[in-house]
């Protein structure tokens, strides 16, 4: 990933960013699309010019940007209030507005058909084969079994629920992974930037709506998600931007659907022997369990 260093100057402090994740053409295309949020109020940080006139500078091969400094913090979206929720909402929803106008594609269908039950059983075994040779004994080791045999039970019971492979329509260019840690608060709770573009991708605009809500308002628990303060941001957002209930509905399904399939936590446990998010893994359980049995609420709550 990228590497920051907070630079104190003369004039103020600055991010000073070492580029790994996107360099070259597909950075300044990242700083183009910023420029264009920015004519339409986004909260978004832009580069500061170097002396020779460029957004970046290579040094040694490797290619750095200079940002101002911001002094706000990360929250979850748990620890907001309901009218906060509704205006983060109300922010994500100017976004896709402005993506649309700033970086304009043709009104097509966004077709992304979903893992079938079939092929989601078989990782789901070749993951289990993995645990038991290895033998392992840990904390992980246990979860990573309990988490594979409860999913692989679901997938089994209710592979009918895969989702329709129905094409959306309200498809564009989106951040591509907007979560607390890439969302800057000020001290009032507002948004005062929206951090990170190097997954800027095109794709449909509810499904960055129903992930945010999930990754924003999940307690990481048995509890699932607040759909207090959920319904509160997709109302704000629809305020802006309304994709109609179907095509939410449609998001949320899928997104239910790819956490059920979807093991990259273990997988990286296992297959790159990578352990640096292990610790999200219990959360990720407990979220698949509570939104399998309180399915029909989140439709309900999130999609009316």
């Amino acid at each position: 990933m990228n590497r920051s260093w907070r630079i104190s100057t003369d004039t103020g402090d600055y991010l000073l960013k070492l580029f790994l994740d996107v360099q070259g053409p597909q950075l300044a295309f990242q700083f183009s699309v910023l420029r264009g949020l920015a004519a339409y109020r986004v909260p978004v940080v832009l580069p500061t010019i170097s002396r020779h006139h460029t957004d970046t500078v290579i040094v040694d091969g490797h290619e750095f940007g200079v940002f101002p400094w911001l002094n706000g913090r990360h929250r979850s979206g748990l620890s907001l209030s309901l009218e906060r929720c509704r205006d983060l909402g109300r922010v994500l929803g100017n976004m896709h507005l402005a993506l649309r106008h700033t970086v304009p594609m043709p009104n097509q269908p966004y077709h992304q058909p979903s893992v079938s039950a079939g092929e989601a059983l078989t990782r789901v075994d070749t993951l289990l084969d993995l645990i038991d040779s290895r033998h392992g004994g840990g904390s992980f080791d246990a979860l990573a079994e309990r988490t594979l045999r409860m999913k692989r039970g679901m997938l089994a019971k209710l592979g009918h629920r895969r989702p329709p492979d129905i094409p959306v329509m309200a498809a564009g260019y989106m951040h591509g992974d907007l979560h607390p840690h890439n969302v800057l608060l000020d001290a009032s709770d507002g948004v005062q930037a929206i951090l990170d573009w190097d997954r800027l991708r095109v794709g449909p605009y509810s499904k960055e709506l129903a992930r945010a809500a999930a990754f924003f308002f999940t307690y990481g628990d048995e509890r699932g998600v607040d759909l207090d303060r959920a319904a509160e941001f997709v109302h704000g957002y629809r305020e802006l931007f309304d994709l109609g209930r179907n095509e939410i509905a449609i998001a949320l399904h899928r997104l239910w659907w790819e956490r059920l399939v979807d093991n990259w936590v273990i997988e990286w446990h296992y297959m790159r022997r990578n352990q640096a998010c292990d610790h999200l893994l219990p959360g990720q359980t407990a979220l698949v369990k509570w939104w399998t049995a309180n399915f029909d609420e989140v439709m309900y709550r999130l999609a009316r």
